[in-house]
């Protein structure tokens, strides 16, 4: 008698861990797994914290369209309960590929811009947050830094998906705000200073970079060039501003995790609810981030309110 006693109480806890387990897949379309601080990462242990019964298994594309696609098949084929994807170029993919697991995305540009027709539920199996900030947003911002622009420079990196995000938005912010434009695409994080020393030459007032780590990344590569002519510059990424831009307007992505992502996550782990049903979500408040060491350098003037808000480097 007691051994049939002990054998329904196994199987009774064995399939009561079996509904409480979750398996979500992280994939990173970026070779990012060896390094110390990844969104990855953080998701993976912010979805721990938030729930112990939740395995994360964590995958990268190494910035491989062909090995993406053959990863993202497997995952949608491995039983998982949910799919987190990172970045742009991830969504792209997955927007093809998966098919019947439910998948959140997040550190991605404006999904209508990335195949999608709405912002709102989508309906399907896939929905998540965007960084995305309106180019208009952060034109605003450098027009209060600099309040004499009138001819605005940009660097996009022809390898990025994001360019054809924001470029077409840039022309049409710059129009509304009544501020002309210079653009300079660019292959190689070599050709940057080039690209600086061109829309210098054409009398531009301030240059930004797009979203690409090719440009925001090596911001110090052309910094200088720009520091002679007294051109200010900015960055559509936070890290651009730790490598000399003089601000940047964004979203953080370890916020969008914690205020987004997760809560997003933990509805379709724990109550069912399909990514579909929910809208892509953004952040209400963006971060200002600030180099004020650049700043003085340029005799920029800041107004208060703006180095209240900031997150100052």
């Amino acid at each position: 008698m007691k051994k049939y006693v002990l054998i329904i109480i196994y199987v009774l806890f064995f399939n009561h861990t079996n509904v409480l387990a979750y398996r979500v897949a992280v994939f990173d379309f970026d070779d990012r797994l060896k390094e110390k601080h990844t969104t990855a990462k953080y998701i993976e242990n912010s979805l721990k914290l938030a729930d112990k019964n939740i395995s994360v298994y964590q995958f990268s594309g190494k910035g491989n369209v062909t090995l993406s696609v053959k990863i993202m098949e497997k995952l949608d084929a491995g039983g998982y309960d949910l799919i987190i994807i990172i970045t742009s170029d991830a969504l792209i993919i997955a927007h093809h590929v998966i098919k019947k697991t439910p998948t959140l995305y997040t550190n991605v540009n404006n999904p209508l811009s990335l195949g999608y027709r709405t912002l709102g539920p989508p309906d399907g199996n896939i929905s998540g947050a965007s960084y995305y900030v309106s180019i208009e947003k952060q034109l605003t911002l450098y027009k209060r830094i600099l309040p004499g622009l009138k001819s605005m420079g940009f660097i996009f990196d022809r390898n990025n998906k994001s360019r054809k995000v924001e470029l077409p938005e840039v022309r049409q912010a710059c129009e509304k705000l009544e501020i002309k434009y210079k653009i300079v695409v660019v292959s190689h994080y070599n050709e940057l200073n080039g690209a600086a020393k061109q829309l210098i030459n054409e009398g531009v007032d301030a240059v930004s970079v797009g979203s690409s780590d090719v440009l925001y990344n090596n911001i110090s590569s052309f910094i200088a060039t720009c520091d002679r002519a007294k051109i200010p510059v900015f960055s559509f990424n936070k890290k651009g501003v730790k490598q000399g831009a003089v601000a940047a307007l964004a979203s953080d992505y370890n916020l969008m995790t914690d205020k987004l992502v997760i809560p997003m996550a933990l509805k379709v782990l724990q109550k069912g609810i399909s990514p579909g049903e929910m809208p892509v979500a953004f952040l209400d408040d963006n971060l200002i981030f600030f180099n004020l060491p650049q700043a003085e350098k340029l005799n920029l003037t800041i107004p208060p309110d703006i180095l209240e808000k900031a997150i100052v480097h």
